[in-house]
C-alpha cells in the first residue's frame, strides 16, 4: 500500500453534517459523497443561498433518488439559508438565483415599478409567469 495516500474519513450511521456546511472536506465525509458531488453541492448551495430543505440536494446535478436516499440520513437541516430582498434587490441580483427566470424577475421589477413594495408571495402567485411549483420553492427565500 501507499502510505502517502490518506484515506477520507467517513462518518458513521447516526453521525450527521449541517445541511448547509460550506465546506467539500464535510460533504466528503458522507459516504457515497466525493469530490466532485461535493463540490457541486457545495456550488449549488452558494447560487440558492443555501439550502432551505434536504431534498434541494436532489437538485444537484447527478444527485438521482437513491443516491438521495442513501444519503439524506447523514445530514442534519439547519436554518441557515439566506432570503432575497425583493423590494430591494436589482434586476442583475434577482436573476442570479436559480428558481428565478428572465420572465419572472421581469414581474417583480414591473410590479415594484407600479405599486411599490410587494408585500407577500400572493401577489406573484397571481401571474402565469408563476406556477404554483414555482411559489412553492421560492417562499423561504423571499423576504418582502
Amino acid at each position: 500500500t501507499n502510505d502517502n495516500y490518506i484515506r477520507a474519513e467517513k462518518l458513521s450511521v447516526g453521525e450527521t453534517i449541517s445541511l448547509n456546511s460550506s465546506d467539500t472536506t464535510e460533504w466528503k465525509k458522507i459516504p457515497g459523497i466525493g469530490s466532485s458531488y461535493s463540490s457541486r453541492i457545495v456550488k449549488y448551495s452558494a447560487l440558492l443561498g443555501r439550502f432551505a430543505s434536504k431534498e434541494q440536494l436532489l437538485e444537484v446535478y447527478g444527485v438521482e433518488a437513491d443516491m438521495y436516499a442513501s444519503i439524506s440520513p447523514y445530514i442534519e437541516e439547519d436554518a441557515n439559508w439566506s432570503k432575497l430582498k425583493i423590494n430591494q434587490l436589482e434586476f442583475k441580483e434577482l436573476l442570479r438565483h436559480p428558481y428565478l427566470n428572465y420572465s419572472q424577475v421581469q414581474v417583480i421589477i414591473n410590479l415594484r415599478n407600479k405599486k411599490g413594495d410587494i408585500t407577500s408571495i400572493n401577489e406573484l402567485s397571481i401571474f402565469d409567469e408563476f406556477t404554483h411549483d414555482d411559489i412553492s420553492r421560492l417562499k423561504p427565500y423571499l423576504e418582502f
